[in-house]
């Protein structure tokens, strides 16, 4: 099982860093559901451009065209 989880270790940790920030904001009082899925998306995009899956070059030409 832990072969399988191992080459998306990071996007995990950084979607799980992302929702524990998400929950922190909302026991404070901001954001609610927008702010847990912009945190977690946040995260899991992070985890998955340290993982190599991601062409950064790409999402730039994608959004200054």
């Amino acid at each position: 099982m832990m072969e399988l989880l191992l080459p998306y270790r990071r996007r995990i940790i950084w979607t799980l860093l992302g929702l524990m920030v998400g929950i922190l904001w909302i026991t404070i009082g901001f954001g609610y559901t927008l702010l847990i899925v912009a945190c977690m998306l946040v995260g899991y995009l992070i985890g998955k451009w340290q993982d190599g899956a991601m062409d950064v070059q790409r999402w730039i030409q994608f959004f200054t065209r």
